[in-house]
């Protein structure tokens, strides 16, 4: 209760501050916030910090601080809360949280670096994705961007490079840190873990085309989860991989977007996931957006000595309307069907076998809906 009292208090301040704080802007000082503040409940099973009782305990705040300390060279602070309902993730999300801190310096050809905790150059939405105002829902593409994966605590370098004709390769080169989050359903209860992951080294790369608005990419990481080096050999993680594919049309009046990515280790008994999403809108006036979302999850499970079974983590089938008044506020409502077996509490999923030729089969997938309001604004 107190934990939950103080989430509040926090969350206000950040807000409260913030035009005291925006008085004080001059050419080298600058202050940047959003916030989505939601409504949402279940018509059963809890999904996401959602129920049947419905939850305003719901919202992701974000003040960003930069002070340019001459034409080149710049720092960057940004402060991140957020509250998922009941969700069990809570149980491992801090109040308040700096997600990014870093020195920026950019060089005459164009290049730039980061040092320190950089956003994570992942994905279209990886940067935006608590800027509600810029999404056609609340969370965009949640199977494939979760809670997680917000930061590098390392080195960030960007190059653009124009190949002519209207052709132009964005590319980032990164290492460094970062943790990784999220749950696993099990039978009998679901497993939240925050892991530490090291000496990660990986690409992104974007093909902006001549199609104003059409642009695909490339995210592709190795990394060391932790700990490692004081384990016997035998016992060591090993070094996984993960990568993404995206390929984004947005255009004045319609967009259309996709996004596949997954996570792979050698290891016998790791749990490969891959996860996927597919969007597209129109927006018949500059002030309404109607938008549709399908993105689903999927878990390779390793149950030595049976074989191989996937586990469909969930399916979602959203609709949205966003009513935007201004660019710098948006009104959400969106209806979301999820199938699946991945919930805020256990729900049956593998059948274990019984007799010869002692195969595991899924058990019926279970099924909510919810509905979510929502309204964002940004400055």
């Amino acid at each position: 209760m107190l934990s939950h009292k103080f989430s509040r208090i926090a969350a206000c301040a950040l807000i409260a501050l913030t035009p005291a704080l925006a008085s004080a802007q001059d050419d080298k000082l600058s202050i940047h916030g959003s916030a989505n503040i939601g409504y949402g409940k279940t018509d059963g099973l809890p999904y996401f910090g959602l129920n049947r009782d419905g939850t305003s305990d719901y919202r992701a705040i974000a003040l960003q601080f930069g002070y340019k300390i001459s034409d080149k060279d710049r720092v960057v602070t940004q402060l991140l809360h957020r509250n998922f309902g009941t969700s069990p993730l809570k149980s491992i999300q801090p109040v308040v949280e700096p997600v990014w801190a870093f020195y920026e310096h950019r060089f005459d050809n164009g290049a730039s670096v980061k040092l320190g905790r950089n956003p994570l150059p992942r994905g279209l939405f990886n940067e935006v994705r608590f800027i509600g105002t810029l999404l056609p829902f609340y969370r965009v593409g949640s199977a494939v961007y979760g809670e997680t994966l917000e930061f590098i605590d390392g080195v960030v370098v960007r190059k653009q490079v124009d190949l002519g004709n209207d052709w132009s390769v964005e590319g980032y080169a990164f290492g460094g840190g970062f943790d990784l989050k999220g749950q696993i359903p099990f039978e009998s209860r679901n497993l939240v873990f925050n892991l530490r992951n090291e000496n990660m080294v990986g690409t992104q790369l974007w093909l902006n085309t001549p199609i104003e608005g059409v642009k695909v990419g490339g995210f592709l990481a190795n990394y060391q989860q932790t700990p490692a080096a004081g384990l016997p050999d035998s016992t060591r993680p090993p070094r996984a991989t993960t990568y993404m594919l995206s390929a984004d049309g947005t255009f004045e009046k319609a967009f259309v977007r996709g996004e596949y990515s997954a996570f792979d280790s050698k290891d016998p008994n790791y749990i490969k996931v891959n996860s996927w999403y597919t969007s597209a809108g129109v927006m018949p006036t500059e002030k309404l957006t109607l938008a549709v979302e399908y993105s689903g999850g999927n878990n390779n499970l390793q149950l030595s000595p049976l074989p191989n079974l996937d586990l469909p983590l969930n399916k979602d089938i959203a609709i949205g309307v966003t009513y935007k008044p201004s660019a710098q506020v948006a009104f959400k409502l969106e209806a979301h069907k999820i199938d699946g077996y991945a919930f805020d509490v256990p729900v049956p999923s593998v059948i274990p076998p019984t007799a010869p030729p002692f195969v595991a089969t899924l058990a019926p997938a279970s099924k909510t809906y919810y509905g979510l309001l929502s309204v964002a604004f940004s400055f």
